[in-house]
C-alpha cells in the first residue's frame, strides 16, 4: 500500500509526536510513504511567516531519509482540483486530495474536512 501523507502528518512523523496514534504509526512504517511537493511549498511558506521552525530543505531531506518518496504537481492534478467539491478552501489540502485521487493512493491526514471527499483515507 502506498500512503500520501498530509503536510500535518508529516511533520508528526519526523518528529515522533503522539498526536500520531500507534496503528498510523504503525502503517507509516509499513508502508510505502509519499511526500507531495505541495507539501514542501506549505512548509516553506509557514516557515517564511515564522509558523514553523524548520525550513522546507530539513523538512524535505529529513521525509527522504526517512523513506519517503516525492510526487510533484502536474497539471492533470491541477485539474483535478477544479473537479472537487467546496468542502475545503485550503489550497494545499485541495492538492493533496487532488493527487490521492489522481494517483489512487491512500491518504493519511487527520483533517476531519478530508472525510467529505471521495477517496482512501487511512484513519490518524
Amino acid at each position: 500500500m502506498t500512503l500520501l501523507l498530509d503536510t500535518q502528518v508529516a511533520i508528526w512523523w519526523l518528529v515522533g509526536s503522539r498526536r500520531l496514534g500507534a496503528p498510523a504509526r504503525k502503517l507509516l512504517a509499513e508502508s510505502a510513504c509519499i511526500l507531495s511537493a505541495a507539501s514542501v511549498w506549505e512548509v516553506a511558506i509557514k516557515h517564511r511567516l515564522g509558523k514553523l521552525p524548520v525550513g522546507p530543505a530539513l523538512f524535505r531531506d529529513r521525509m527522504l531519509a526517512s523513506g519517503a518518496e516525492m510526487l510533484t504537481i502536474s497539471d492533470t492534478h491541477a485539474v483535478e482540483t477544479a473537479a472537487l467539491p467546496r468542502h475545503h478552501d485550503d489550497p494545499f489540502d485541495r492538492m493533496l486530495i487532488a493527487q490521492a485521487r489522481v494517483e489512487k493512493l491512500r491518504a493519511v491526514s487527520a483533517d476531519k474536512a478530508w472525510r467529505d471527499y471521495e477517496l482512501d483515507l487511512a484513519p490518524v
